[in-house]
């Protein structure tokens, strides 16, 4: 404590964290983005000074949220947890970005598949409860888009039935890739937020130095690409899931590559930096789905064409 009140960074990040994980625990408000940002300050804490203030700041943060009664948060929290453990120790070990993406997605997931397996072996596993919440939302999803649909095809009342039958069930069999795909985003957008607050100031360790907009999946991903695409072909239902899950796990890697790509030739506009984001914020507000496939597209066929051969003048004299 002393430590925080005499460091005035520290206190910060102390600060914010607390004010991203437990102001939308007390305060009615939409706070997924908030919550989705609160590893960031424990992270940095973790990486620019010793492990024991940010263990200290994430004990009180616990001790803070049993004294308020949220005993449900502290799962939420010790999840934050693990992902400020994964991320902070890969790169103080100097780790690339994908192993520290890679460090960041199986601690977390290891531990909470071995507690819900616990759990499951005492027969009082939350899974049961979670699913069925889980479809609950996915019904009311399907049945608003139905709606909205109906407002096109009112004509073809069948096919709108089949479509709301059909759709919880295919939601549900992707739900592996999706939380696989949404903790990749998550725990990327925080370690772009620690690069960006580290390089700001003295860093007693060295990021890794390659250029997020030069990043680009290994090379072999390509043959769990072609597998998994093969693999939902087979007959074998079980194999044809799991393989449409990989499937689209790769697909979503592909699409950060794609992002890559996009950075980099923005950057060669003869734009100042947020010029350049105010650009690329408006080509996906205005052609959304249509940004997903080129990007996915061109991340996937970089091992071959090489989109980003390198040109030291802009891309617009």
């Amino acid at each position: 404590m002393k430590a925080a009140i005499g460091n005035a960074e520290v206190f910060f990040l102390a600060l914010l964290s607390g004010l991203l994980l437990l102001l939308p625990v007390w305060v009615p408000m939409s706070g997924g983005l908030l919550t989705a940002l609160a590893p960031f300050p424990l992270i940095a804490l973790a990486v620019k000074y010793p492990w024991r203030y940010a263990v200290g700041v994430f004990g009180l943060q616990g001790g803070l949220l049993l004294l308020g009664g949220r005993v449900s948060s502290l799962w939420s929290l010790g999840h934050y947890g693990l992902i400020v453990l994964a991320v902070s120790w890969s790169i103080r070990r100097g780790w690339s970005i994908s192993q520290t993406m890679i460090g960041s997605l199986v601690l977390p997931c290891s531990v909470g598949v071995v507690l819900l397996g616990g759990a499951t072996l005492f027969g009082s596993s939350p899974l049961p409860a979670l699913t069925a919440r889980y479809v609950d939302t996915m019904v009311k999803v399907s049945q608003e888009y139905v709606r909205a649909v109906e407002q096109f095809q009112e004509e073809d009342e069948e096919s709108l039935k089949v479509l709301v039958e059909a759709l919880p069930q295919l939601l549900l069999m992707v739900l592996p890739a999706m939380v696989v795909l949404a903790h990749l985003g998550w725990n990327f957008l925080n370690y772009l937020l620690v690069r960006w607050y580290c390089r700001q100031g003295q860093l007693p360790l060295a990021l890794d130095p390659v250029d997020l907009a030069c990043w680009r999946a290994p090379d072999h991903l390509v043959w769990v690409f072609l597998g998994s695409g093969g693999a939902v072909f087979l007959p074998i239902d079980l194999v044809a899931t799991i393989g449409f899950n990989i499937l689209l796990v790769t697909l979503g890697i592909y699409l950060f590559q794609g992002l890559a790509i996009a950075g980099f030739w923005v950057r060669r506009l003869p734009l100042p930096v947020g010029g350049q984001w105010l650009l690329l914020m408006l080509v996906f507000l205005l052609a959304g789905p249509v940004c997903v496939v080129v990007c996915t597209t061109a991340g996937l066929f970089d091992l071959w064409i090489d989109f980003r051969r390198q040109r030291r003048r802009t891309l617009v004299p």
